[in-house]
This record gives C-alpha cells, structure tokens and sequence, in this order.
C-alpha cells in the first residue's frame, strides 16, 4: 500500500505581475499553506518525498511543507509538472517515488483535481493550499501505470 498525497499551491500574486511561472505566494498563500504542512505533519504516514512543479508558488509551497516534516522528505522540482496533466504527475511517480511509501506532489489546477479523479473516481474540489490524501493499493509506484482508473480511495480533504 502506497500513500500519495495531493497539494496544490498556495494563493499567489494575480497574474498579470511578471511571467506566469514566477508568480509568488501571497502572505495568505504562506499562511494557507502553513495550515496545510501542519495538517501533513500530523498525519501518520507522512511523505519522505515531494515531487513540485518548478514554478516559483509551487516550489515555496513544497518547500515551506518540507521545513515542517520529519526527516525532512526529499524535494525533487519538476519543469514536467508545471500545469500538468495527471499522466505527467503518474509518470513522475512511477519513476520517481521508489523506496518512499508516501509521496506528495504539488502543483496547479486543473491537473491535480483530474489527478485525484483518475486516481479515485471521485471529483474533489481544490482551493488553494488544499490537501487529499490518497491510498493507493499497490506494492511499488512503478505500478501506476498497469493499474484501472478509480483503484484508489480517497481517505482525507484538507482545505486550509
């Protein structure tokens, strides 16, 4: 059994104020998101990894959650999840997450609410600095992509 945990990024800057891939958080998305960590931390599988989309509200996001985790978890950021589709975030796991039992992937909507459709057949809503949680019934990661939609479930919805 594999837990996955789903984040989008916390509130950032309005577009419009520089490229779309620079956009900050927000004190609220910083505050949103500390909502968010806590929450994670407290959970009893919480991820050694993290796999982030590069830009820069989803990088601080991932890293704000790291400071506040045990160990703390590995942070790999990713130009490929960047407005990614689920198939992007499954890859990124498949080859990316062995040995952890838990990983969280942070990134941006709509991506990340088609993800956890896929994963779970269930349509969830995420604002931002939203938190799923999801469990997954398979042995190694690498499994993502021999498996059906909706073969997950859907344990937990945070919303900060």
């Amino acid at each position: 059994m594999k837990t996955l945990y789903v984040l989008r990024h916390g509130q950032a800057v309005p577009e419009g104020e520089g490229s779309d891939r620079e956009r900050a958080l927000t004190a609220r998305g910083q505050k949103e998101v500390g909502l968010s960590a806590r929450h994670l931390s407290e959970q009893a599988r919480p991820p050694s990894l993290i796999l982030a989309s590069s830009a820069t509200r989803a990088r601080q996001t991932a890293e704000l959650c790291r400071s506040g985790l045990p160990g703390p978890p590995q942070l790999v950021l990713l130009d490929s999840l960047y407005l990614a589709e689920p198939s992007s975030y499954l890859a990124a796991l498949a080859t990316r997450a062995e040995p952890h039992a838990a990983a969280l992937v942070v990134g941006h909507n709509p991506g990340l609410e088609a993800l956890i459709y896929v994963l779970t057949d269930r349509s969830e809503h995420l604002a931002t600095a939203s938190l799923v949680e999801i469990a997954l019934p398979i042995a190694a990661w690498g499994q993502l992509s021999d498996v059906g939609h909706g073969f997950g479930r859907l344990v937990n919805a945070f919303r900060a």
